[in-house]
């Protein structure tokens, strides 16, 4: 990747950074490409919650963990992004045209409004929308 170049990544790709599970390598090569500065993660401030709820239903993790994990996550200073009326207003329709949750379709919608790619871990997401934007973790 080029130096100082942004992506928007979704909680998918996080919560690898936590749990060990299918690419959870090219997820922490991503992080390691942040903390190098090669690249700029951005995410909706959403994506915080996202990982801290999968992380509480995970049986590996207990409280203290997941504060941990949150702790942890918010140290890598990603680009955390507050809602704007532009890119949420785009995620409203976005989740209507693909029949998807809002969630989902803040992450397309920031790398929309950003005019950066999106990079996930969800299959299931990229299978249904197809959308130009997204791409899969492998893909770095």
């Amino acid at each position: 990747m080029e130096r100082d170049k942004a992506i928007v990544i979704d909680a998918s790709i996080a919560v690898k950074w936590f749990n060990l599970e299918e690419y959870s390598d090219e997820a922490d090569r991503l992080r390691s490409r942040h903390l190098k500065g090669e690249v700029t993660l951005n995410a909706p401030v959403l994506m915080v919650f996202e990982v801290a709820n999968a992380l509480r239903h995970s049986p590996d993790f207990g409280v203290q963990d997941v504060k941990d994990a949150i702790a942890d996550l918010l140290d890598l200073q990603i680009s955390l992004r507050f809602p704007e009326k532009e890119w949420m207003e785009d995620a409203v329709e976005t989740a209507f045209n693909y029949a998807i949750s809002v969630y989902d379709a803040c992450y397309l919608s920031l790398s929309r409004f950003l005019n950066v790619p999106a990079f996930t871990a969800d299959e299931k997401l990229i299978e249904k929308t197809r959308h130009p934007t997204l791409r899969h973790v492998s893909q770095i």
